[in-house]
C-alpha cells in the first residue's frame, strides 16, 4: 500500500535503515573501534558516531566490551586526552555503552578554560566546525562529570558573537554551526533561548520550501549540505520549534544516502562517512519526533 507523506512516521519509511546498520557494522575493526572506510585504523570520532547511530536505530552494538576497551585506551594516565574533542568522543560513546572513562577528566577540561569563560581556541580549524564548538564540547563533558557549568561571563561571551540579524559567528561571519553552538551553550547556562526571536527568524530564512536549509539566507549555492539541515533543525528543537517543511526535508535527506547505506555530505556526490550519516539519521529522527509531538 502506498503511504502518503503524512502517514509515513517511521524512520525506515524515509531512509534505508537496514543498509545503514550494515554499513556501520561492516566497518568495525578487530580492536572494537570503527572507521568510516574499510581497512582504516579505528578512530575516536568514528567510533562515537557509530555507537550513536546504532543507538538511534535501536540496534545493539556488537562486541561492546572491545569497543569500551578501545575507547578507554585513548585516555592518558593523568586523565587527559589528545584533545577536548577526543575526550568528548570517548566519554560520549562510553556513556551510550553505559560505561565510563577509567579516570575523571574534569581537571583536563578545566585546564583549557579561558578567563572569559570559553574553552580552547577561538579560532576554527579543520578539526572544528565553529569557533564555539570547543566551548560547547567542554561544557557537555563537565556536565557528564556532574560539574556546575554556569558562568555569567560565558553568557556575555556568547552573546557577544551575536550578529545584527540574529545569527552567531565571529567577526560578523554567520554559520548554522556557530548559531547552533551558541544557542546550545546559552541553554546549558539556563538562558531562555526562546527570547532570541531574531535568531529564530534567521534560521527560518535559511529554510528551503523544497526541503532542507541553506548555510545562510543569502546563499545561492545549490549544494545544500547535510550539516546545515542538521544544525538548523537542532536550533529549532532547542527553541521548541519545528521546521515549516518537514516532509520535504525528510525527502531531501533521503537523497544524501549512498548505495552502501551511508550518507554523504553533499546531495550530489561524495563518499559515505559516519559524521554525515549521524547527522542525517539524527535530523530525520528529530523531525519525525516533532511531527509525532504535534499529533498528540
Amino acid at each position: 500500500m502506498h503511504l502518503s507523506s503524512r502517514q509515513r512516521t517511521n524512520l525506515d519509511d524515509w531512509i534505508r535503515v537496514d543498509k545503514i546498520v550494515r554499513y556501520i557494522q561492516d566497518r568495525q575493526n578487530e580492536d572494537g573501534g570503527y572507521f568510516f572506510a574499510k581497512g582504516g585504523e579505528s578512530a575516536a570520532q568514528d567510533t562515537c558516531y557509530a555507537i550513536k547511530i546504532l543507538k538511534a536505530l535501536n540496534v545493539e552494538p556488537r562486541r561492546r566490551f572491545d569497543t569500551s576497551r578501545f575507547l578507554r585506551f585513548l585516555q592518558h594516565g593523568d586523565g587527559s586526552f589528545v584533545s577536548i574533542k577526543v575526550a568528548y568522543y570517548v566519554a560520549s560513546a562510553l556513556h551510550e555503552l553505559q560505561s565510563k572513562t577509567s579516570i575523571s577528566f574534569d581537571r583536563f577540561v578545566l585546564s583549557t578554560q579561558r578567563p572569559d569563560g570559553g574553552f580552547g581556541s577561538l579560532e576554527a580549524d579543520v578539526e572544528t566546525s565553529s569557533e564555539l564548538e570547543t566551548t560547547y564540547v567542554a561544557l557537555k563533558l563537565l556536565k557528564m562529570e556532574g560539574c556546575d557549568v554556569h558562568s555569567d561571563e560565558r553568557i556575555k561571551l556568547i552573546l557577544g558573537f551575536r550578529n545584527p540579524e540574529g545569527s552567531f559567528g565571529k567577526s560578523g561571519y554567520s554559520t548554522s554551526a556557530s548559531t547552533y553552538y551558541a544557542v546550545a551553550i546559552l541553554k546549558m547556562e539556563g538562558y531562555d533561548v526562546r527570547c532570541l526571536s531574531d535568531t529564530l527568524n534567521w534560521v527560518r530564512s535559511c529554510e528551503v520550501p523544497t526541503g532542507g536549509f541553506r548555510g545562510t539566507p543569502a546563499s545561492v549555492d545549490p549544494y545544500i549540505l547535510v550539516e546545515d539541515s542538521y544544525f538548523s533543525v537542532k536550533i529549532l528543537h532547542a527553541m521548541g520549534e519545528m521546521c515549516h517543511y518537514p516532509h520535504e526535508t525528510l525527502r531531501l535527506i533521503s537523497r544524501f544516502q549512498n548505495g552502501n547505506g551511508g550518507f554523504r555530505r553533499s546531495i550530489y556526490l561524495g563518499i559515505s562517512e559516519f559524521e554525515s550519516t549521524y547527522q542525517a539519521v539524527s535530523t530525520s529522527q528529530a523531525i519525525l519526533d516533532m511531527l509525532e509531538g504535534n499529533r498528540r
